[in-house]
């Protein structure tokens, strides 16, 4: 009982540290309002396997950004798709002289899949900024003028927001547009202290340059997953990163569609903590401690003598999620239902350790 009660009070003291450090890094960020007189060259890339059914949403959202067309090129890397989706990237490359397919036929015997494809379509330009996102996105007009400003002032990458597009709302959905919130918020507000711990591929813009001053992915061409953190993380360190709050700029993304490719992608998003232990031990050690806390949580439910303390703890951290929800649900214009948060975080002390364990363990599966 006596180690019960001091991991409690201790991982939840430091647990209102964070928040508090990540509630005053928010109020740090800041979008320039820079004019742009001679705009860079853009290149946009993306790797789709698979995407017929998403591609036309995105290809559309691409051929009506507001960027000099001259400027732009956009490049679509079909990575071994089974089904339609080089016929529909041929289509649109055919309709706009700026789109342009790149076909995979074959996995690469040193790099795993998306990085491999990612290289690729960046090989093929010569855009001086790079930027990416997913293939099941949907992006606002303003989207590349808004990333391009904020590499303006100096740093290396940009982060972008991407949220849960809910408009079929249902309550899975609004589940996973609560979650990916809180790990957005978190993000934003330690990128305003001016840590950089991860960001998302849905929304990213970097510095040619840059990208291959770092040797691009070679460092990490074996990880499955964690590109968005090892770019981040990388460009960050030596050159600067910046967080984009311009409405402007946010993404929004398909929810998935059952619970069980939820869990999975939050498995395989958590996997990627064993790469933080290596670049970023202020990362892992918040890992660590939301994982103790919410851990000796659920140990606690199961001793009677824990009884006492367990309301107060759980009130506290309560308090402290509502926090970090709603301050980054202002900043990002979203809206849920409150009983959605609810639910999010009576569920974290059973959803927060078996992910994490599930992670270290490398229990999920990723397209082949």
């Amino acid at each position: 009982m006596s180690f019960l009660f001091y991991a409690l009070a201790t991982s939840l003291g430091i647990y209102i540290l964070f928040v508090l450090f990540f509630l005053t890094g928010l109020r740090r960020l800041k979008f320039s309002e820079k004019t742009i007189a001679n705009w860079p060259t853009v290149a946009i890339v993306i790797a789709a396997r698979n995407e017929e059914e998403n591609l036309p949403d995105i290809l559309q959202d691409l051929t009506q950004l507001d960027y000099p067309e001259e400027l732009l090129q956009i490049i679509i890397v079909d990575d071994r798709s089974t089904d339609n989706t080089w016929q529909l990237i041929e289509h649109f490359a055919e309709l706009y002289t700026n789109i342009h397919g790149i076909q995979i036929e074959e996995k690469s015997a040193e790099m795993t899949p998306k990085k491999y494809a990612l290289t690729q379509g960046i090989a093929q330009t010569d855009g001086e900024i790079i930027l990416s996102t997913d293939a099941d996105c949907r992006i606002p007009q303003g989207w590349v003028k808004s990333m391009v400003k904020t590499l303006e002032n100096g740093v290396g990458i940009s982060v972008g927001s991407s949220t849960i597009d809910v408009q079929k709302p249902s309550f899975l959905a609004h589940y996973q547009l609560v979650d990916f919130l809180g790990l957005t918020t978190a993000n934003a507000g330690a990128i305003g202290w001016r840590f950089f711990w991860t960001g998302s591929g849905q929304n990213l813009a970097y510095k040619r340059k840059i990208f291959n001053d770092i040797d691009g992915f070679n460092p990490v061409q074996d990880r499955i997953s964690g590109d968005d953190i090892y770019l981040v993380q990388s460009i960050g360190k030596h050159y600067g990163c910046t967080f984009n709050i311009d409405s402007d700029s946010f993404i929004k993304t398909k929810p998935l569609s059952s619970i069980i490719e939820f869990i999975n992608q939050r498995i395989r998003w958590s996997s990627n903590s064993r790469l933080a232990a290596k670049t970023d031990l202020f990362f892992l050690f918040f890992l660590f401690n939301a994982f103790l806390l919410n851990s000796t949580l659920l140990v606690g439910i199961f001793i009677p003598l824990s009884y006492s303390i367990l309301p107060m703890v759980f009130g506290i951290k309560f308090v402290c999620d509502a926090l970090v929800i709603y301050s980054g649900a202002a900043i990002l214009h979203l809206t849920f239902p409150s009983l959605i948060f609810i639910f999010w975080t009576i569920l974290q002390p059973i959803y927060i350790p078996f992910i994490g364990l599930a992670g270290l363990a490398n229990r999920f599966k990723w397209k082949p």
